[in-house]
């Protein structure tokens, strides 16, 4: 007979070779889910969260119209840079677009790598393709008057919707950060707007001046109390959607009868950095309004707007207003 003692590590040792792992979900749109799961639990934006689905969709769609089957245990780097980069490449996507889903791909492939599921990292090594460099529009001062001059400032859908792009153009705000503001948010005394979830899921601050802050306390006397504590509502005190603001943002932008440049409120970050930065402003206060994680793309501007500096150079050059000293210099 077996001692208390022995019978006793019998039974654990039995009973850890008898414990089984419960199986991960091996299909690739199982795994997608999973992923989009812990994207959530992250807290990332649902725009972000939304961009990753698409962009898997996309690559599983790819690799069954070439009949490949897509299966991560047997899949290889070779292959998603054979059968989904190149086949976009192939397919003549802009580079912009191509790198979007590389990153896609990478942010779920490691996903994948950290939980396990793959013993190695498949995209880790694949590289974006060289991008062109975007052509961002931005609005004249012409267009930006005309735009603010379209809302009927006696409704209050009007007065709203003209704060709301005076709030974009002070602060360089996404649409998405805007909608998300609650009335708490808000601090008039203080000269500052606080983004609770902006860029990357990060908190900032963002200040706004005295003309701003006007306008802002205006329109909150307008709102009133509402059930929600959305900042931005219908008149239904309901939250504000984006689509209804992009298309009130299109209307205006018809009836001031500006061509040439897309009206959107996504127009009206670029604006913003564009006037900021020929006001004098600074690259690195610029990127910490904008919430942006590195330099790259504020220098984009200054050199994208170089032209403009150029121009106000020549307005504004010390030695070209030094009349007086002509006979030194």
């Amino acid at each position: 007979m077996d001692r208390p003692v022995t019978r006793r590590k019998n039974i654990i040792k039995a009973a850890a070779v008898n414990t089984t792992t419960p199986k991960r979900p091996a299909e690739f749109t199982d795994l997608v889910k999973s992923f989009l799961t812990e994207c959530r639990a992250k807290n990332l934006s649902g725009r972000t969260i939304q961009f990753y689905e698409e962009n898997l969709v996309r690559m599983k769609k790819m690799f069954d119209e070439q009949g490949i089957p897509l299966n991560v245990t047997t899949l290889t780097a070779r292959e998603i840079k054979h059968h989904y980069v190149g086949r976009m490449i192939e397919n003549g996507l802009a580079s912009n677009t191509i790198n979007g889903r590389i990153k896609s791909c990478k942010a779920f492939f490691k996903y994948l790598f950290e939980e396990g599921i793959v013993p190695h990292n498949l995209a880790e090594n694949i590289k974006l393709v060289k991008a062109e460099k975007k052509m961002i529009q931005t609005f004249t001062k012409e267009q930006v008057v005309a735009l603010l001059q379209q809302p009927d400032k006696k409704t209050f859908t009007g007065l709203r919707d003209y704060t709301m792009m005076v709030v974009m153009l002070e602060t360089g705000m996404r649409i998405g950060e805007l909608l998300h503001l609650k009335v708490d948010d808000v601090f008039l005394k203080e000269l500052e707007i606080r983004i609770q979830k902006g860029k990357g899921g990060k908190a900032r601050r963002v200040p706004i001046q005295k003309t701003c802050a006007k306008i802002l306390k205006q329109y909150l006397g307008e709102r009133g109390d509402a059930e929600t504590d959305a900042l931005f509502i219908s008149i239904d005190e309901a939250p504000l959607h984006i689509r209804t603001f992009q298309e009130n943002v299109q209307e205006y932008g018809k009836k001031a009868g500006i061509t040439g440049v897309r009206v959107s409120p996504h127009t009206f970050q670029h604006t913003m950095a564009k006037f900021y930065i020929l006001n004098g402003g600074d690259v690195f206060t610029l990127q910490q309004i904008l919430g942006h994680s590195t330099l790259d793309m504020v220098r984009y501007y200054v050199e994208l707007f170089s032209k403009d500096i150029k121009e106000q150079h020549q307005k504004y050059s010390p030695v070209e207003h030094m009349a007086r000293y002509r006979n030194v210099i």
